[in-house]
């Protein structure tokens, strides 16, 4: 499971990364995302309701997560990553 580190995330889609001082924009997927991370949705779940509030497929709502995902360990935001 995904899980964020301690970020600081408002309504208007902006994060910051207190260790780094980082500031990220992120748009309202990523916001969505970001959201259910901090609540500790677990992804299969996460897909669920990606598919029902974005009205995807499951092979689109899967890739973006992926995409997504691994973009926010990129730049360090994951504290961890199980299989």
């Amino acid at each position: 499971m995904e899980a964020l580190k301690d970020l600081y995330f408002n309504e208007k889609g902006f994060v910051f990364d207190p260790d780094s001082g980082a500031i990220y924009s992120l748009n309202t997927a990523g916001s969505f995302i970001v959201k259910q991370l901090q609540k500790g949705v677990p992804a299969n779940r996460l897909l669920g309701e990606m598919r029902k509030n974005f009205d995807v497929d499951e092979t689109t709502a899967r890739g973006d997560l992926r995409q997504f995902l691994d973009l926010l360990a990129t730049f360090g935001l994951l504290t961890e990553t199980l299989a």
